[in-house]
Order: C-alpha cells, then sequence, then structure tokens
C-alpha cells in the first residue's frame, strides 16, 4: 500500500472547516430562540403587572386628552404666524424710519446753530471793517485837506541837449576819462592808478602767490616750452584774491580826488580796480566854468596833444555838470564821447594777473532762431 502523504500543521482541511461553521451556525440558532422565549416572558409579566383600568379612569383620560389637543387646524394656525411675522417686520422698519426722521430734525437744529453761530462772526467782522473803513475815510478827507494846502509844482527849466553826430573813434586815440557824479566832474587818469596797482603788486608778488597751473591752448592740451634743453610744461602764477584786497586795504593808494580799491569778485578771473570819489573832489559845475580851472587848464593841455580824446561816465545824478563840461570841451575842439554810466564810481579789470576763482554756472544756449544784437560802437559827437 502507498504512504499517505504527511499533512503539515499549518494546513487546514476543508471537512474540518465545514464541521466548524455548521456548529457556529447551530450554536447561533439556538441563542435566537432562547432569546425570543425570553422576551415572550418578559411581555406575559408586563401585561400581567398592569393594574386594571375602570370606566371612570377611562373617561377621565380621554378627556385629557381632548383638552389638549388643539381645536383649530394646524394650517391656519401657521398663517396666522407668518402674518405676525409680517406684521412684526414692518413696524421694524417704521421704527427704522421714525429714527432716521428724528436724526434729521436733530441735524438740521445743528445747522439752525451753526448759521447763527455764523451770523454772530460776520456781524463782528463787519464791524471791524467798518472801522477800518471809517479810519481810511478820514485819512482820505486829511489828504484831500494837504492837497488843498499844497502849492502847484513848477517844473524846472527845461535842459537843451543837442543831438549827437557820430564819428569814429581815431585807431591810436588817447583815452582821458572823466566821471561825472555827485554835481561833480574827477578826471580819472586811470591809466596811473593802475601802474601804481602793479608796482605794489610787483613789490608783494610771493606773498601774494596762491598756486601755478600749467598753461593749455585752444584744444586743451599742456603747452610745451624749451628749459635747459628740455621740454618742460609751460606755467603760469594765481594769485590770492582775498590777499590782494587785504594788502589795497592796508596800503592806501589815492589822491584828492579818488582813491583805489580791489574788489573781491569770486566768480573771475580778473580782480576790479574800483575808483571811488572824494565827496570833496573833483570840480563842481561852477568851477568847470571858470578859465582857470583845472579842467579847462586840462582840455587847452589836451588839445594840443593830437589823438586825444575825452570820454565822460555820466551818472544819473550828474548830467547837468557833465553838459557845462562839455560845453568847455567842445568850445576848446577837443573830441568828445559820453555814456551813461550806472555806478557812482569808476571801476575795471587789473588785466596783468590771474587770481584764483570759482567758475560760474553755464548759461543755458539761446533758442534756436534767436537773434544776437551786438553792442553799439564807442564814437565820439
Amino acid at each position: 500500500m502507498a504512504k499517505r502523504k504527511e499533512q503539515h500543521d499549518e494546513e487546514l482541511p476543508f471537512v474540518a472547516l465545514m464541521d466548524t461553521m455548521t456548529n457556529v451556525v447551530g450554536v447561533l440558532i439556538i441563542v435566537l430562540v432562547m432569546i425570543g422565549v425570553s422576551l415572550a416572558n418578559s411581555v406575559k409579566k408586563v401585561f400581567s403587572e398592569l393594574p386594571d383600568v375602570t370606566v371612570t379612569q377611562l373617561e377621565q383620560l380621554l378627556k385629557k386628552i381632548a383638552d389638549n389637543t388643539p381645536k383649530e387646524d394646524p394650517k391656519k394656525i401657521d398663517e396666522e404666524l407668518k402674518k405676525l411675522e409680517q406684521q412684526i417686520k414692518k413696524d421694524a422698519e417704521d421704527l427704522k424710519t421714525m429714527d432716521l426722521s428724528a436724526e434729521k430734525q436733530n441735524v438740521k437744529l445743528m445747522d439752525l446753530d451753526d448759521l447763527q453761530k455764523q451770523l454772530e462772526e460776520r456781524k463782528r467782522a463787519r464791524n471791524g471793517k467798518k472801522e477800518q473803513v471809517d479810519k481810511l475815510l478820514a485819512e482820505v478827507d486829511k489828504l484831500k485837506a494837504l492837497l488843498d494846502t499844497t502849492p502847484v509844482y513848477q517844473p524846472p527849466p527845461a535842459t537843451i541837449v543837442r543831438l549827437p553826430n557820430p564819428k569814429e573813434i581815431p585807431k591810436e586815440a588817447v583815452m582821458h576819462r572823466f566821471l561825472a557824479t555827485g554835481g561833480r566832474i574827477y578826471y580819472l587818469n586811470d591809466e596811473a592808478f593802475m601802474k601804481s596797482v602793479t608796482d605794489e603788486i610787483d613789490k608783494n608778488y610771493k606773498q601774494l602767490i596762491h598756486s601755478e597751473v600749467e598753461v593749455k591752448d585752444a584744444n586743451g592740451f599742456v603747452v610745451m616750452v624749451k628749459e635747459r634743453g628740455k621740454d618742460v610744461p609751460k606755467k603760469k602764477t594765481i594769485l590770492d584774491q582775498q590777499k590782494l584786497s587785504d594788502l589795497f586795504a592796508r596800503r592806501k593808494i589815492e589822491n584828492r580826488d579818488l582813491k583805489v580799491e580791489l574788489v573781491v569778485t569770486p566768480t573771475s578771473a580778473r580782480i576790479p580796480m574800483r575808483l571811488v570819489p572824494n565827496p570833496t573832489g573833483g570840480e563842481s559845475t561852477v568851477d568847470v566854468k571858470n578859465p582857470a580851472s583845472v579842467f579847462q587848464r586840462l582840455m587847452r593841455k589836451l588839445k594840443s596833444e593830437p589823438g586825444s580824446v575825452v570820454w565822460f561816465y555820466v551818472y544819473k545824478d550828474s548830467v547837468e555838470t557833465y553838459l557845462a563840461a562839455r560845453d568847455v570841451a567842445d568850445a576848446v575842439g577837443v573830441p568828445v564821447g559820453w555814456e551813461v554810466y550806472t555806478n557812482p564810481y569808476f571801476q575795471r579789470n587789473v588785466q596783468a594777473y590771474e587770481v584764483n576763482f570759482t567758475p560760474p554756472k553755464p548759461q543755458p544756449p539761446p533758442p534756436p532762431g534767436a537773434v544776437r544784437i551786438a553792442p553799439p560802437k564807442a564814437t565820439v559827437d
């Protein structure tokens, strides 16, 4: 006989599985039957323990049920509830409207108070302006009274000015400049003053040096010069303009008519020499008309020197003085030119030296198509 195969412990025969399931189902059926029997016994016990109810007690219970049962139709009750809810909403809206009306009324009352305050302020402002107007009217009456007592203005006699007859200044003319200011004529003699200034600078040259800079040509390249057989950059000396001004504040250069001032000009490489008139110097209109005056003697001297030209710088307060001097110069026969001068002093730059300065901001270019008018040429008349 063949040997039976040995079964492993983990394998479960199908027959054994069916036996187990049948046993479980059977147990469950038995449990259900026992539960049903237990419920039937419990019901019988409940009914057996209930007390007996009489007819009277039954009628009372039925009456209570009838009393608690609503007599009206539930649908009608729902409709009435809906109507009540709508009425409540309407009443709430009416209350809101009433609140808004009350707020508006308060606002109007506040506006009335504000308007009342504004009215009072306007009244105060009006009263203040009325006082000012009254003062102005009083001032007007006062001025009218002064005007009635003011004498009629009599203009001075007219000044006759001869129309110029322009002529070109000779190329090799020697200019002799005069300043008419403060009702007096001053002989500037500016060339002599300029020489005195440059001589004083030369004496103190080393103490006035500010720096040395390389000289550049028109294209911006450094100019080279020969020194001891080598090419070295050409340099120029820059003077300190503040030291120059301080020097001439200490060192007085003047005569009985004019004094010299060197003015600080931070934006210019040149420093101006200013000739300031002495109020007691020069000659008045009456002095100029005197044949023995310095002015007439100088005119006769210049007449004898070929190429001499007299040039007047006329300040606005000395036109009559200029005209008197001009008549003398014309009578002598010296060529004369003149110009209106904006300052009561004469000024020209010291060209022999350069000083330290800060270049000004460049001016914007003229608009396209702009016409540039050249200044008029100086002429004698």
